[in-house]
């Protein structure tokens, strides 16, 4: 039997990443809880989306931290482990 260490998440910790702006001044983003490798894609008007923020206590990613996001995902799809 394979043992397996799993690496709590904490599940308190909010994530966006801004992935664009459309038209009207929709923004375009990322939302992950706990881990910011699992996410939703979301699009709220700018002013949603700053209340939206707000609420969830959101932590915005770094450039650094949305190409390690980006990273994760082109491992998976690309069939790189």
């Amino acid at each position: 039997m394979v043992e397996v260490s799993l690496v709590p998440i904490n599940g308190e910790t909010r994530f966006v990443r801004i992935t664009g702006v459309a038209h009207g001044g929709f923004v375009e983003f990322q939302f992950s809880i706990g881990d910011p490798t699992l996410y939703l894609e979301m699009i709220l008007p700018s002013v949603a989306f700053e209340e939206f923020c707000a609420e969830n206590k959101a932590v915005h990613l770094s450039a650094h931290q949305g190409r390690q996001v980006d990273d994760d995902r082109a491992k998976w799809s690309g069939g790189r482990v």
